[in-house]
């Protein structure tokens, strides 16, 4: 599978427009603790990771980050991604429209 960034960006924007559409300028973050499932992990379904590698994320400080980009205090890097995917995971389930 290959996906277009530019397919992506036009998927993303309809996205967020339709929270728009639906009245939400503003989301409330109510959990802040996740957890964590290491890279080498999360795609070897057939093979559970073990406890001892589940580490914990933090999406206060995914935000922190991903703010100081939105701000220009920092510059984009490709890992603020995995940042902002935490983000959009816990707006995508706890929103229904």
């Amino acid at each position: 599978m290959r996906i277009q960034l530019s397919d992506l960006r036009r998927a993303a924007n309809a996205l967020f427009d339709h929270l728009e559409r639906t009245g939400r300028t503003e989301i409330e973050v109510t959990e802040d603790f996740y957890w964590n499932i290491q890279e080498k992990h999360l795609y070897s379904v057939y093979s559970p990771p073990p406890e001892s590698e589940l580490t914990v994320g933090q999406l206060s400080d995914d935000w922190n980050e991903v703010a100081k980009i939105a701000s220009g205090q920092r510059a984009p890097i490709a890992y603020a991604l995995v940042w902002l995917s935490s983000l959009l995971r816990f707006i995508g389930s706890k929103l229904v429209s």
